[in-house]
C-alpha cells in the first residue's frame, strides 16, 4: 500500500546531508539547518547532576543534543532566522512530551543556548536539559530573537517576540524527526509543557498567552510553569523602579528601556532624546551582545533612572500616556484568562522582581475567569531572586511529572496505556479517509513498515492478551 506520508518522510531522510548544509525555506517554523552536538550517556548525566548536589532517580534515558536554526517572524513581520538547542531522550520505542524551557536574562551573545550547548558555560540550560531530557522530555531551549546574533538586538521583555521564538521552534522541532537519519529519529506525543524563570518566566507566560489567543487550533498547553517574571510591567515594576533609590542589578532597567526604544521606534532612534549625554552615547554599545551584566552594573549609577534626562524622568513618573509607560502597558500580561493548568511560582524575598508580580497575575487571572491557576510563594528563607531559582524549578518539575505521559507503540489515543480502545481506533483507521496526526501514524505502526496494516492490529491484540 502506497503511503504518501512515509514516502515524503523517506525522501526527506535521503536529503538529510544536504539539509545540514543549506536549505531555502520560506515559512515560519521551517528548519534552516541543524547540527548534532553530543550524545550524553546515563552514567555521565548522573555524575553531572550529582556533582551539583541533586539526586534524581528519574534519569533513565541517554540524550542526544542538537542546535537548530529555524525561520520565524520578527517584530516588523519580516521572516527572520532564529536558533535554539534541542535535547532529546534516546528511545525509538516511545513518544515523549515537548518541554519548552525559556531561559533567564542573558545579554552576551556567546551565552545563547544554541552556542553553549550542554556545557558548564551555561549552567542553567545544562542542568534543566540533563534532568528533563533524561527523564523523558524532548527539551527545547529557544535562544530568543536577537540573542546570539551580532547583527540584531534582543527585544527584551517584549511579549510577541517570545511567542514567535517559542511557537516557531516547537514547529521546527516537531519536523526535526523527519529530517534525522533513522537511527536518530524520535517521536513527540500530544503533550506540551512550558517552563521558565525570571525573563524566562515572563517569556513562558507571554508564549502561553500568544498560543492561546492566536494559535489555539495548533497548540494546546498541557501545563505551564511561569516563575519569578515581571508580568505586571505597567504596575508593580514601574512602582518598584520609581520607589527605590538603588537596585541590586541596575543593568535590567536600561536593558528594558533600550530594547523598547529599538523595538517601537526603530534602530535609528535618537537616544539623546531620552538619556543624558554620556548614556546616550554609551548605551547602544553596552547592549551590543559583547558586554556582560557585571560590566554594565559596574558602570551604572546606584539609581538606574538617573541615566534618563530630568524631563524624561518627570514624564515617566507623572504621565500615564508617556511612551515608556505605554510600551510597558502593552507588554503587561494580565489581560487574558489562561485555560491551561498554570503554576505561578515566586520567592517572597525576591530582590529584583517583586513577588507582587505573581500575586497580581494570579488575582487577575481568577478575576478574568480562570479556574486552574495556582500560586506558590516561597518564604524569604529560600533567598533572593537568584537563590530561589533552584527551589522553584525543582518544585515545578516535580509537579510537571504528575502530568507527564510517555507513550508506547499501539497507544493510539495517547492516554498512556494500551487498551481495547486503541485496538478499535487503529482498526477504524484502516482504509479511513481521515487525516491522522504524526503521533497516530507512529503509534499505529507496530511492525515498523511505515504503514498501518492488519499486522499492526494483530500485534496490538497480542499485547492485550
Amino acid at each position: 500500500m502506497f503511503n504518501k506520508r512515509y514516502f515524503i518522510r523517506g525522501l526527506k531522510r535521503s536529503l538529510s546531508l544536504f539539509l545540514l548544509v543549506s536549505i531555502a525555506k520560506t515559512d515560519s517554523g521551517d528548519i534552516v539547518k541543524y547540527n548534532f552536538q553530543d550524545r550524553i550517556s546515563i552514567n555521565l548525566i548522573n555524575a553531572l547532576v550529582n556533582s551539583v548536589g541533586i539526586n534524581s532517580s528519574e534519569i533513565i534515558y541517554p540524550i542526544n543534543v542538537y542546535d537548530i536554526q529555524y525561520e520565524s517572524i520578527n517584530q516588523d513581520g519580516i521572516l527572520d532566522t532564529l536558533a535554539g538547542l534541542v535535547s532529546i531522550p534516546e528511545s525509538p520505542l516511545e513518544a515523549f512530551p515537548i518541554l519548552s524551557y525559556q531561559h533567564g536574562t542573558e545579554i552576551l551573545d556567546e551565552n545563547a543556548p544554541s552556542i553553549t550547548g550542554m556545557s558548564l558555560n551555561n549552567y542553567e540550560t545544562t542542568l534543566i536539559g540533563l534532568i528533563a531530557s533524561s527523564s523523558g522530555y524532548i527539551s527545547i531551549f529557544p535562544d530568543y530573537e536577537g540573542l546570539g546574533d551580532e547583527s540584531s538586538f534582543h527585544p527584551y521583555i517584549v511579549a510577541d517576540s517570545y511567542t514567535h521564538a517559542v511557537t516557531n521552534m516547537i514547529r521546527a522541532v516537531r519536523s526535526l524527526s523527519f529530517e534525522l537519519l533513522e537511527n536518530q529519529d524520535f517521536q513527540y506525543n500530544n503533550q506540551l509543557f512550558l517552563l521558565g524563570y525570571s525573563e524566562g518566566g515572563y517569556a513562558t507566560l507571554a508564549a502561553q498567552r500568544g498560543m492561546q489567543l492566536m494559535n489555539s487550533d495548533e497548540f494546546s498547553v498541557t501545563a505551564s510553569f511561569p516563575m519569578a517574571g515581571p508580568y505586571d510591567l505597567a504596575g508593580t515594576m514601574v512602582d518598584y523602579f520609581l520607589s527605590i533609590p538603588t537596585y541590586s542589578n541596575p543593568y535590567y532597567v536600561p536593558y528594558v528601556l533600550t530594547s523598547h526604544l529599538w523595538t517601537y521606534q526603530g534602530p535609528d532612534v535618537e537616544f539623546s532624546d531620552y538619556f543624558t549625554p554620556f548614556w546616550s552615547d554609551t548605551l547602544p554599545s553596552l547592549f551590543d551582545g559583547t558586554h556582560s551584566s557585571s560590566v554594565i552594573n559596574q558602570m551604572m549609577p546606584d539609581n538606574p533612572l538617573e541615566i534618563l534626562l530630568p524631563e524624561i524622568l518627570e514624564e515617566f513618573e507623572n504621565n500615564e500616556n508617556y511612551f515608556f509607560r505605554q510600551s510597558l502597558l502593552e507588554n503587561t500580561l494580565l489581560d487574558w484568562s489562561p485555560n491551561s493548568p498554570t503554576y505561578l511560582y515566586h520567592g517572597m524575598g525576591d530582590d529584583i522582581i517583586p513577588y507582587a508580580n505573581s500575586q497580581i497575575a494570579y488575582d487577575a487571572f481568577l478575576d478574568n475567569g480562570s479556574s486552574d491557576v495556582n500560586l506558590m510563594l516561597f518564604s524569604e528563607a529560600v533567598g533572593g531572586h537568584s537563590s530561589a531559582a533552584i527551589t522553584c524549578l525543582l518544585t515545578g518539575f516535580e509537579v510537571m511529572s504528575n502530568f507527564q505521559i510517555i507513550n508506547i507503540k499501539g497507544d493510539f489515543n495517547s492516554d498512556g496505556s494500551l487498551t481495547l480502545i486503541d485496538l478499535s481506533l487503529l482498526l477504524s483507521s484502516l482504509g479511513s479517509e481521515n487525516v491522522l496526526s504524526d503521533f497516530e501514524w507512529w503509534a499505529g505502526d507496530l511492525d515498523y513498515d511505515e504503514d498501518h496494516t492488519i499486522i499492526d492490529i494483530l500485534k496490538i491484540a497480542d499485547q492485550l492478551q
